[in-house]
């Protein structure tokens, strides 16, 4: 008989066999945890990610005078540099006070924008994400890499900016909170991830290039990443952050205390109690009216749209305030040898046109700007005011970093720019509206049955596109699916009312930067604007 309090050798085996259940449920949680966390492409590696850190309440002033690296000299190439890539979605660059908004939204950003050298017309190729950021990944226009919706599938021949770096021995990190090019959203739940269809999965083209792809959650902040940036201890590394926390519903993620910070004062409208100012409300804005659900047509009253600006602008806010935390928390050895560019993907109408969202092609959203913070160059700060193309991005990162370039790219390295402060004054831009915006949104849950069984046919017989030139003074707009838009316009759906369009479109950027007074039909055939034209075809009939 075993002494009392001793285990006979059957107990010790039955003791060890639940400590290893024990250890093996634990594993399986740990794994079970990170699978959650990490939105993974291809044989990319599930490492543990770090704890969030929460974004604090006072603004961190980061100490720019510690920036250059001791070497700096008027040679922008930064051999061997880290690269840390700032994308934010919909962004509205003149809703910052350094572009003329009177509200003080973005302090560590205008900070960044006084520090740098900056390109203040830095046109998206197209007003929808994934088609947008993949032409900043390739150098390609969205109709030469193919990659022309939320559905496509990028080529596997074509080369992307993360498998440059990556090849070049980078440690490469995408982390993000923008589910439109992070997440697999065939498998969505309606919810959680609001798009559902077979095939509809762009993390698996995004992903490509990276050691890890983070999915962070929906519309939040990637504060995961000042832990990850602080655990760096070799170079060079390639962070990616993408942010989705400014798209609608906006500024639903700010903390309750903070969300009302920009509200008109006075207000007394009949928004701000119907809960977040998300798609199923403001997809039914349409040129000052609400049409509701219930079949009734309001008037929406001004205060109204002053709230719904007032709740992207504390987005905005949000989102600059970790980013000023996260640029602070670079140690002095990494300011001093990391690349810092921080862009827009696309922008958003905040109802310049009679809607809130991206739709078109308009400069308000399409128009971005890209800010740059090189380590390796002394120069005074610049502002860049002539044209550049998304393309641009991936040409400019890999040059300044002293990489090979891209084949077959369509954009150009912008360093020569970045080291003399001036670009290319004759440059013009093309942007494309691929594909119709009802093609994607048919798909998100809660749409009408009825709109959707309306449309679906003819979505499904091609993609379909309008196609715009930008210059210093002019936008031309060729309305090539003018004709199918009439037919399934979700606005001329909810208004009884069929969109028209003439085929060509002129804007006057320097007289009307809203892009409200179609002028085609009174100065067609003067030289610049023929000669845009004739570019625009040309381009037209390289990939038709």
């Amino acid at each position: 008989m075993t002494p009392s309090g001793q285990l006979s050798g059957r107990g010790w085996v039955l003791a060890g066999l639940v400590v290893a259940n024990l250890l093996v449920l634990l594993a399986v949680g740990w794994v079970w945890r990170q699978d959650a966390r990490t939105s993974s492409s291809g044989d990319q590696t599930q490492a543990t990610a770090p704890e969030p850190v929460a974004v604090s309440s006072q603004r961190k002033r980061v100490d720019w005078s510690r920036r250059w690296a001791p070497d700096a000299d008027s040679d922008p190439t930064c051999t061997d540099c880290n690269l840390l890539l700032i994308a934010l979605d919909i962004f509205r660059p003149d809703r910052m006070p350094c572009f003329g908004h009177s509200v003080q939204t973005t302090p560590n950003i205008c900070e960044m924008v006084e520090q740098g050298v900056v390109f203040d017309t830095f046109m998206a190729h197209a007003y929808q994400t994934p088609i947008a950021q993949m032409a900043n990944f390739t150098g390609r226009y969205p109709s030469r890499s193919g990659f022309v919706s939320f559905a496509s599938t990028l080529d596997p021949a074509i080369p992307t900016l993360p498998e440059r770096l990556q090849a070049a021995g980078y440690n490469t990190m995408a982390m993000g909170t923008s589910f439109e090019v992070m997440t697999d959203m065939s498998a969505g739940d309606g919810e959680r991830a609001p798009f559902m269809r077979e095939g509809l999965n762009p993390s698996s083209s995004f992903g490509r290039g990276f050691d890890r792809f983070v999915y962070s959650g929906h519309r939040n902040l990637p504060s995961d990443a000042i832990p990850w940036l602080r655990s760096q201890a070799e170079r060079p590394w390639f962070l990616w952050l993408v942010f989705g926390t400014l798209h609608w519903p906006y500024g639903v993620n700010v903390p309750p205390t903070e969300q009302t910070r920009f509200d008109p004062p006075s207000y007394s409208g009949m928004l701000r109690d119907r809960g977040p100012l998300n798609f199923r409300i403001l997809s039914r804005l349409y040129q000052g009216q609400i049409y509701g659900e219930d079949g009734k047509v309001r008037v929406l009253p001004s205060d109204d749209h002053e709230l719904i600006r007032a709740r992207y602008d504390v987005g905005l806010w949000y989102v600059d305030r970790f980013i000023g935390e996260l640029v602070d928390s670079l140690s002095e050895d990494q300011l001093q040898s990391t690349l810092i560019v921080l862009y827009g993907i696309h922008g958003e109408d905040l109802g310049e046109h009679g809607y809130y969202g991206h739709y078109d092609l308009f400069d308000v959203e399409t128009r971005m700007a890209m800010v740059v913070l090189d380590p390796a160059l002394r120069r005074a700060p610049a502002r860049i005011s002539e044209v550049v193309e998304g393309v641009d991005l991936a040409p400019t990162m890999l040059d300044l970093l002293g990489l090979p370039p891209l084949p077959q790219a369509d954009g150009r390295s912008l360093a020569p720019a970045i080291a003399a402060g001036a670009a290319d004054p004759d440059r013009a831009a093309i942007v494309e509206r691929v594909p119709l915006w009802e093609d994607i949104f048919r798909h998100k849950s809660g749409m009408p049955e009825a709109f959707v069984h309306r449309v679906t046919q003819r979505l499904d017989e091609g993609t379909w596109r309008d196609r715009a030139i930008r210059s210093a003074r002019y936008k031309l707009v060729h309305r090539t699916a003018r004709a199918v838009e009439r037919e399934v316009s979700w606005y001329g759906w909810l208004s009884d009312k069929r969109i028209q369009r003439p085929e060509w479109e002129l804007y006057d950027l320097e007289t009307d930067p809203t892009e409200q007074v179609n002028i085609y039909g009174q100065v067609w055939d003067t030289p610049e604007v023929l000669d845009l034209r004739a570019r625009l075809q040309a381009f037209e009939a390289s990939v038709d």
